[in-house]
């Protein structure tokens, strides 16, 4: 019984990974959804290894990539991330944890994206008008996780997500739903994680097109969340004194895009010294991402300073870096 989870697991990959539609059908689901901003993961060790994280994660990050991990957090800690998007757009937010003995872990997150000030251009002034405006996205959000079983933990988080574009703005209820099992074979785990479910939000306002004359007006349309499940089995294969060696693969379904796969190593040296690498598969430009980290012990408290780069070929190389605090 106990290899039944894995069994239905690997055949749940199979399926999510498979090709199930064609082509073109695939690059139609491309640009369906907004909210895009909450894609960019939210801590340097999970982004350093691809994004193959939900069932590694083991520091306050979890509570974005997967709710389920909280239950590995002990005790209360804090972590900061911080990074330069493209094209000098910044985006960063911090996450705190805190252990409640005998009920669960709870957490509570926030982040935010800045566009910086961009050029109002128009069909009469495509060189600009002179005046300016700016992007700025937010989501904020608790979650909760727990033990439900000796090898089984669920989580929860619920998110207010806000994107605002000058004077408009839209916003809305999210949810991501995570579990993880441990196996009992060696130190195999399997997680699995929704990501970003909720209702169509709408911008609020009218506005009025170049074509639609003085006097007609429109409402904006509504768009979906970026919904995204995914799967992933991680397991430490190398447990031997100072030395300690993670590897972990994901399936990712994103609800406007192709199926992608996430393969991501993490090694660790006297649990001081972090190593990362990983490979995002099937993407238009992501690819290879690397990092490292450290944990520093200072009165018998341990802050950790992780990096993250991530090459998104035609793209800007992308650098992040995540401050943590463990009380």
């Amino acid at each position: 019984m106990k290899y039944t989870g894995i069994v239905l697991t690997a055949a749940v990959a199979v399926f999510l990974l498979f090709p199930v539609s064609a082509e073109a059908s695939s690059f139609a689901k491309v640009g369906t959804s907004g909210a895009q901003f909450l894609k960019i993961g939210l801590g340097a060790r999970g982004t350093a290894m691809g994004g193959a994280f939900i069932a590694t994660a083991d520091d306050p990050s979890a509570a974005f990539w997967n709710p389920a991990c909280l239950v590995r957090v002990p005790g209360t800690q804090v972590q900061f991330t911080g990074m330069q998007w493209f094209a000098d757009i910044l985006y960063g937010g911090g996450i705190v944890s805190h252990e409640v003995e005998g009920v669960g872990i709870f957490s509570a997150q926030f982040a935010m994206l800045q566009s910086g000030d961009m050029d109002v251009t128009t069909v009469a002034n495509p060189e600009g008008t002179g005046e300016t405006f700016s992007c700025n996205d937010m989501v904020a959000g608790i979650s909760f996780s727990r033990m439900l079983t000796d090898r089984f933990s669920a989580g929860m988080t619920v998110k207010y997500v806000r994107e605002q574009w000058d004077d408009i703005s839209a916003g809305g209820i999210a949810v991501d739903i995570g579990t993880l099992y441990d196996t009992g074979f060696k130190t195999l785990r399997i997680g699995m994680t929704i990501q970003h479910f909720g209702a169509e939000i709408t911008p609020g306002g009218e506005y009025r097109t170049y074509y639609s004359g003085d006097d007609s007006t429109e409402v904006y349309e509504s768009y979906s969340m970026p919904m995204i499940f995914k799967l992933g089995m991680a397991m430490d294969i190398i447990n031997r004194g100072p030395h300690f060696l993670t590897v972990e693969v994901d399936g990712i379904h994103p609800s406007d895009n192709v199926e992608q796969l996430g393969v991501g190593t993490e090694y660790w040296y006297n649990n001081m010294f972090a190593l990362r690498g990983g490979y995002r598969i099937n993407t238009d430009e992501e690819g290879l991402t690397a990092g490292a980290g450290f944990n520093i012990p200072v009165s018998g408290k341990t802050i950790s300073l992780d990096y993250a780069y991530a090459d998104w070929n035609r793209l800007d190389m992308v650098h992040q870096a995540s401050l943590g605090f463990v009380f």
